[in-house]
C-alpha cells in the first residue's frame, strides 16, 4: 500500500507521500485523515472553509467512501473485478465451469462428442520432491544470453509451492472471457495430481494417472493436458497432443492459456514447439502462416535424422528443399535447427530451442517472419537430447 498513492503538487514542488501517514499516531489513531487534511491545506483547497468544518466534512466523506467500497465489493452480486490491479478476482471463475471428475467417464464423453479432452491436474498440497527437478541459470556472453540447466539431486530438492501455484492459476487464468469461450470446444476434466485410474483391468486399476506412459512429459507436475478426440483419421487420434505443466511451480497466464487452447492440430511434439514459438516475448510470426502437412513431415524426418546421428545440423538440406519445392510447386525454402540440453523434458526443451534460435541472428530472421507455409517438430535422441527443426516456404 505504501507505493499505491503519491500526491504531487507540481506548482510548488512539494511531494506528499501517503506512506508517511498510513500508520497509527501516538494515540493509536490512523493518520489517513491527517494526510488528506495536510495535503488539501498545502494545496490551498477549501482554504476558506473553517478548520473544524473541514475536518468534519472530511470525516463524513471518508465514512461515505468506505461504505461505498464495502457495498460495491460485497453486496453487488455481479461485481467480479479486482479492487486493485494486483489483486485476485473476488470469485473463482473455475468453479462455474462444468468439470468431469472421473478419468474414464471423461474419455468416453470426449469420444462420443468428438471433442478434445482438456485435463487440469491440480495440487492441494506442496510436493516434497519432483522427479528430474531442475534450475535455470543464465550467463551473459557478449551480446548473447546463454541458458544453462542445472539438475538438483533428490536429497537437495526443496518442496515446490505447487499448491499455491494452482490457487493462483484458478483465480487468474480462466478469468478472461476469451479463454472461457475457448473452453466450450473441450470436454473438461479436473483431477488431483495423485488421482488413480479406475479400470476393469486389474493391472491398470489403481495406477496413478500421471504415471501412465502418455503423461510422462507432464513430469508429475500440475498443469493442463489435451487428448485428441476430434480428428478421427489423424495418427494422433486418442493420443496426448498438448501439455502445459506448471514448470518450477509457475502457472501460465491467461494469454498463455489462450495460446495453448488455439494451437493447430498436430502431434504433441509439433504443438509444443509451436507453443514455445508463439509465447516468446518478441512474438515471432513464423507460425502465422499455414501449418502444412508435407512441410511438417519433412521437419519431422530431419529431426529424426539428427536424433539418430546425435548431431545437430542442416544435413541434406538441398535435397530436402528440392523435394518440398517440387511438392508445393513454389518457391523459397528455409530451415532452422536447434538442440536441447541433455535430459530436458519436452516442454522445457522446446522453450530452450526457441531461446537458442533467438541467440542466432540467421535463425531468428527466419523464425520471426511470416511465411506462406511452415512446419515444426522435434525428436528425442538416444543421447537424451531433443533435436528441433523448423521449415518455411515462401
Amino acid at each position: 500500500m505504501s507505493n499505491f498513492i503519491q500526491c504531487v503538487n507540481t506548482g510548488t514542488g512539494n511531494h506528499t507521500n501517503f506512506a508517511d501517514y498510513n500508520k497509527l499516531n501516538e494515540r493509536g489513531k490512523s493518520g489517513i485523515l491527517k494526510f488528506f487534511h495536510k495535503y488539501w491545506e498545502t494545496n490551498k483547497i477549501f482554504s476558506k472553509i473553517p478548520k473544524q468544518r473541514r475536518l468534519g466534512n472530511l470525516t463524513i466523506f471518508s465514512i461515505f467512501l468506505i461504505l461505498s467500497i464495502f457495498l460495491l465489493t460485497f453486496l453487488t452480486p455481479n461485481f467480479s473485478l479486482p479492487l486493485f490491479a494486483d489483486e485476485s478476482p473476488l470469485w473463482n471463475e473455475l468453479d462455474h465451469l462444468s468439470w468431469e471428475t472421473n478419468y474414464t467417464t471423461a474419455l468416453q464423453k470426449a469420444k462420443e462428442q468428438s471433442k478434445n479432452l482438456l485435463i487440469y491436474f491440480y495440487a492441494v498440497t506442496d510436493s516434497p520432491a519432483i522427479p528430474s527437478s531442475t534450475e535455470e541459470r543464465f550467463i551473459k556472453v557478449g551480446n548473447n544470453e546463454i541458458r544453462q540447466v542445472v539438475y538438483v539431486l533428490p536429497q537437495l530438492q526443496k518442496p515446490l509451492p505447487i499448491a499455491a501455484a494452482c490457487r493462483e492459476f484458478e483465480q487468474r487464468a480462466f478469468f478472461k472471457s476469451d479463454v472461457l469461450d475457448l473452453l466450450n470446444n473441450y470436454v473438461l476434466l479436473k483431477l488431483p495430481i495423485d488421482a488413480v485410474q479406475e479400470s476393469e483391468n486389474a493391472e491398470q486399476s489403481g495406477v496413478p494417472i500421471l504415471n501412465l506412459p502418455k503423461f510422462r512429459e507432464m513430469a508429475h507436475l500440475p498443469g493442463l493436458a489435451v487428448i485428441d478426440y476430434e480428428h478421427k483419421d489423424a495418427p494422433y487420434y486418442e493420443e496426448l497432443v498438448g501439455i502445459l505443466p506448471f514448470l518450477r511451480a509457475k502457472p501460465p497466464t491467461s494469454e498463455q492459456v489462450q495460446t495453448f487452447l488455439t494451437l493447430p492440430p498436430g502431434t504433441l511434439t509439433q504443438r509444443t514447439l509451436i507453443y514455445a514459438i508463439r509465447i516468446h516475448p518478441e512474438r515471432p510470426l513464423s507460425t502465422m502462416g499455414t501449418f502444412h502437412p508435407f512441410v511438417t513431415k519433412e521437419a519431422t524426418e530431419h529431426s529424426v535424422y539428427q536424433a539418430k546421428k546425435g548431431v545437430l545440423g542442416h544435413q541434406n538440406f538441398g535435397t530436402r528443399s528440392n523435394r518440398i519445392s517440387g511438392e508445393l510447386e513454389q518457391g523459397s525454402v528455409s530451415e532452422i535447427c536447434a538442440q536441447s540440453w541433455t535430459d530436458e523434458g519436452l516442454f522445457e526443451a522446446a522453450i530452450g530451442c526457441v531461446r537458442a534460435w533467438r541467440n542466432s541472428s540467421g535463425h531468428w530472421s527466419a523464425a520471426r517472419k511470416k511465411h506462406t507455409y511452415y512446419g515444426y517438430d522435434m525428436v528425442l535422441g538416444a543421447n537424451h537430447i531433443w533435436y528441433a527443426t523448423g521449415i518455411f516456404v515462401d
